[in-house]
């Protein structure tokens, strides 16, 4: 896990996924929910990424590596599965619901930076979550308390 852990409660498992050889944007989706997490003060457990075919395949493993990996690390933290745009999970919708719901059976949140590219009751509901499980502490900022199991 990178960055320390006992300064938050929330870990974010940064995923993405790249069909074809391109690196660069990968490469700034990837920067860009670094930086995300670091403003919320998230902790990042590391970085997933499905290539090539496995990358528009029905089973992906490296998506399946980091929710087993969210439901090992992340007991006693609050789990965010943390991309760019709902697009790096899957440009189904169906699809896209259900790998959510894997990371929901493990008590995780699917959060995406770029919120434009679902409906906004959708990303309110999220940030509402976040919101309730926490204690709003300035402008913008909300620790996230956890339960231990």
């Amino acid at each position: 896990m990178e960055g320390n852990a006992t300064e938050s409660t929330t870990l974010a498992f940064i995923y993405d996924r790249e069909a074809t050889r391109q690196t660069d944007r990968l490469g700034a989706r990837i920067a860009l929910c670094r930086e995300y997490a670091a403003r919320l003060g998230w902790s990042v457990a590391g970085q997933w990424v499905d290539r090539g075919d496995a990358a528009v395949a029905e089973r992906r493993p490296f998506w399946i590596g980091m929710v087993a990996a969210m439901k090992h690390e992340g007991q006693g933290f609050n789990t965010v599965c943390l991309v760019a745009s709902w697009e790096r999970i899957a440009y189904d919708e169906r699809d896209r619901a259900q790998m959510r719901r894997l990371v929901s059976d493990v008590d995780g949140t699917c959060v995406a930076i770029d919120g434009s590219s679902v409906s906004p009751s959708s990303r309110d509901a999220t940030l509402r979550r976040l919101r309730a499980s926490g204690e709003q502490v300035g402008p913008g900022v909300t620790l996230v308390r956890h339960d231990v199991l």
